[in-house]
């Protein structure tokens, strides 16, 4: 029987949607399918939940397993490996290979009918250093309320511990940003929120998993990182998006209102 796996962060799962062909199989399967959720993101099993295809699946959520491994020091296939050791499932029998440009589809029960809004992320499941500053929040945000469109701030709060014990991820509150022409999406499913994203305008925000399934609809991306950030400067996989005529990215010092104002406006 074939299987699929999911794990790491929810980019790395939004990543594997779009960019891996297990993805496709499980839009197209007729017969049941383990599928492995390691993610340290407890809300990215809800792309498989509430799948219109979910009658098929057979779910493993191992997101403490992913966990403990990686605190053992395991790392890439190895933690795979262990993974399917755990949950009986055969590493050979996973769905390899290109998803061969199939366009993902996402289902929720608690969808946003809206169009050409655009999306602002400021935190990033990160309590010290991907998360915007908070004057830099609020610098974005004014250059929003000047525009016309809708504007959703998302946002999910949820506690996990690094791997010293240190809090990496906490509270995620923008309830203040609530007005105007901006509405704050505190508890919105990752499914729904992924088809916020297919139908916006534009995302602008933090280095987020939210930012990579921008870039992988193609849409216009602000996005404000930490001074010499890794994936910027190694041009990692995770900056796939950066030079692309429609991305603005910004170093969170280097960020003008009146830039990305003008920026916004194009789109």
């Amino acid at each position: 029987m074939s299987a699929a796996l999911f794990a790491a962060g929810l980019g790395d799962v939004i990543r594997s949607c779009y960019l891996n062909a297990a993805y496709r199989v499980l839009c197209e399967t007729t017969q049941p399918v383990p599928i492995i959720m390691a993610s340290h993101n407890p809300f990215a099993v809800e792309i498989f939940r509430h799948h219109r295809n979910a009658k098929h699946f057979i779910l493993y959520d191992l997101a403490h397993k992913f966990e403990e491994f990686f605190n053992a020091g395991l790392r890439g296939v190895d933690i795979n490996r262990a993974l399917c050791a755990f949950a009986g499932v055969d590493h050979a029998k996973l769905i390899r290979g290109s998803s061969d440009g199939h366009a993902p589809v996402f289902d929720a029960p608690d969808e946003v009918d809206s169009q050409g809004h655009i999306v602002f992320q400021p935190f990033a499941g990160n309590a010290s250093y991907r998360s915007l500053p908070p004057e830099l929040i609020e610098k974005t945000v004014q250059v929003l309320r000047k525009l016309s469109c809708q504007v959703f701030v998302v946002t999910r709060s949820y506690v996990r511990p690094g791997l010293k014990g240190k809090t990496i991820h906490a509270v995620e509150d923008a309830r203040s940003l609530e007005g105007g022409n901006i509405t704050v999406l505190d508890s919105l499913t990752v499914p729904a929120t992924l088809n916020l994203i297919k139908s916006c305008r534009a995302y602008v925000g933090s280095w987020s998993s939210l930012q990579q399934a921008a870039w992988l609809e193609n849409k216009p991306v602000a996005v404000f990182y930490p001074v010499n950030y890794i994936d910027v400067q190694k041009h990692t996989a995770y900056s796939f998006g950066m030079g692309r005529e429609n991305t603005m990215g910004c170093e969170y010092p280097q960020v003008d209102a009146a830039l990305l104002e003008a920026f916004l406006r194009r789109w």
